[in-house]
């Protein structure tokens, strides 16, 4: 799980905000290399929607009410689109009932916080970054002037295709892996992401509502995804808390038609008293129940024993551990969000970037490969001229 951190309120001076301008400026003419083009042969819409969990009870921010969960779609169009692509912020901009949208706003403080914290102050290796003569949020503001490759157009009520629910981790964000999804809508599934925290007052980004485990938020998610699929596959994929949160629902049958789980932080584990009691749902899950979809498992042991923990769980299972050393982060596409400043401000781990940013682009190809086979069409195997980057069982 990603590590628990305090959150602030950001609020630029008039220096910071005059340099996240110039800054913008001087991206403006950067492709990033994380939204370079659609990767895929359709053009992408996005639109967004709110459920709401009515098995779980919020009230902060002047709201009282079931849990709402602001809904981020990712879908293939038929055509392309007329109007410019949308900014990362913009990806953020839904409409909100008036009682929500202060809800939103801080929700949004949290989002923006935990993205300069794990993406933006330090280096893979955790060294601090100097970003002189702009600051963190500077940084921040810049990137997410950037374009994706989205267009925004109507939400999707029923579309003929395949369907994936993404879960982010602990104190990850709806958006934190745009190209992943912006990747399979591009290749013609439809990506769904929501938030699965909610702001709490005078709690840390993160901390749940109850201590009990939500088991309602991702079955409205798979619910609205079977309804848009119209009979299409349903598929779920997690990272960190939100695989945990997979290996707890998905025993159920008829939740989804095949699990991909990034990096649960169990896999390397081989004590099961330690797993019991930091972990004690994953494993009740995992020893109890079988599950009825096929499994592909991704995580960096390194060079432990190979997934220990899971190795008797009633599932067929395929693995794949990088060979080379992945950081926990680095399942998340807004890791390599700074690649986009490079010559512009400091990027002083810009080469340790670029190689996982590959590992994650075969592993986008894996996933891919690995959703075509269950839905029993042509394959799109990766190729890897230099290597398969992965160890496989």
């Amino acid at each position: 799980m990603k590590m628990i951190v305090a959150t602030t309120g950001l609020v630029p001076d008039r220096f910071d905000t005059l340099c996240a301008m110039r800054l913008t400026v001087a991206l403006s003419g950067i492709v990033l290399s994380l939204v370079l083009q659609a990767q895929g042969h359709y053009a992408i819409g996005f639109a967004d929607t709110l459920l709401f969990n009515d098995s779980l009870h919020y009230t902060a921010f002047a709201y009282d009410g079931p849990a709402p969960l602001i809904v981020q779609a990712w879908f293939p169009l038929d055509h392309d689109q007329a109007s410019p692509p949308l900014t990362f912020g913009e990806l953020r901009a839904p409409e909100l009932r008036p009682e929500l949208q202060r809800v939103y706003d801080e929700l949004l403080l949290r989002m923006d916080s935990a993205f300069i914290e794990y993406n933006i102050r330090s280096t893979l290796d955790d060294e601090p970054i100097d970003y002189t003569p702009y600051d963190a949020l500077a940084i921040k503001d810049s990137l997410f002037a950037m374009p994706t490759a989205a267009h925004r157009t109507e939400f999707p009520i029923k579309l003929d295709r395949p369907v994936i629910v993404y879960h982010h981790g602990g104190q990850g964000y709806s958006d934190e892996n745009v190209r992943m999804a912006e990747f399979f809508a591009g290749n013609g599934f439809v990506f769904l992401s929501c938030n699965f925290h909610w702001p709490l007052e005078r709690a840390q980004y993160g901390t749940p509502i109850t201590w009990s485990p939500d088991r309602m938020s991702i079955r409205e998610l798979l619910g609205l995804a079977r309804g848009i699929g119209e009979g299409n596959k349903v598929f779920f994929i997690g990272h960190s808390w939100g695989a945990q949160i997979g290996w707890c629902n998905l025993h159920e049958p008829g939740l989804a038609d095949a699990f991909v789980s990034l990096e649960t932080t169990i896999e390397w584990k081989n004590d099961s008293a330690e797993v019991r009691e930091k972990w004690p749902d994953v494993l009740d899950a995992i020893t109890r129940h079988r599950y009825p979809m096929p499994v592909l498992m991704v995580a960096d042991t390194e060079d432990g024993p190979p997934f220990p923990m899971f190795k008797c769980v009633r599932a067929a299972i395929r693995y794949l551990d990088p060979k080379e050393p992945f950081d926990h982060e680095s399942y998340t596409s807004a890791s390599f969000m700074r690649l986009a400043g490079e010559g512009r401000f400091n990027v002083p781990d810009a080469d340790a970037l670029r190689a996982q940013e590959a590992i994650y682009q075969a592993l986008l190809e894996e996933m891919l490969a690995f959703f075509q086979e269950q839905m029993g069409i042509p394959v799109k195997r990766p190729v890897y001229p230099e290597g398969d980057p992965f160890m496989r069982e």
